[in-house]
């Protein structure tokens, strides 16, 4: 029990009093604000989600890393996707899908997710492929014309995807340049 309580002090968070906010902090903010701004002006509730969250989950410290991750978050949204919607497909010929065999074919096609991220060395598309997977598969059944909801659905995630992925990826170098840009400028006499 003792092990317990002091692993439990170790994993509590203490207050850094010192702490002032970084860059990465801003520009995931503003990141966030013109996602807002696209989904106001070309979307609706659920592009300001999806949107929202590519890109919070996008930003990393560096450049490269920001690429890599939204690469990886494209990638695994699409295998979600197509997925979610071969698993709406399959919903369509089984009887009792919606009275509980979901319950087994949902997670069946979780596993094809994660086999096919493994096998294509996609380790980092895991979870957001079987989270879009989830998604599609859940969302459309019982509709009136379910596989033109579940295309339309999955390719409206993929779309918000990859608007949160590049204004992730343009938040990320833009200052970057912009900072370098001004030090040329001073180091020219500008």
């Amino acid at each position: 029990m003792r092990k317990f309580f002091d692993a439990l002090k170790k994993s509590v968070p203490t207050v850094d009093a010192h702490y002032r906010i970084g860059m990465r902090v801003v520009k995931t903010a503003a990141a966030v604000g013109i996602c807002l701004l696209f989904a106001l002006l070309f979307g609706g509730i659920e592009s300001i989600l999806i949107t929202a969250v590519a890109t919070i989950v996008t930003i990393r410290t560096t450049q490269e890393e920001t690429i890599t991750s939204g690469v990886f978050r494209i990638l695994g949204t699409i295998i979600g996707a197509t997925l979610g919607i071969l698993t709406v497909l399959i919903s369509l010929f089984l009887p009792f899908y919606d009275q509980g065999l979901f319950v087994i074919v949902i997670p069946i096609m979780l596993l094809l997710n994660l086999y096919l991220c493994n096998v294509f060395n996609m380790q980092d598309s895991c979870a957001i492929a079987c989270v879009v997977t989830v998604i599609v598969a859940t969302q459309i059944v019982p509709m009136e014309s379910p596989m033109d909801e579940a295309f339309h659905f999955a390719l409206m995630r993929v779309r918000d995807t990859v608007v949160g992925v590049t204004i992730a990826t343009i938040m990320n170098i833009v200052p970057y340049k912009i900072s370098d840009l001004i030090k040329r400028r001073k180091d020219e006499g500008f």
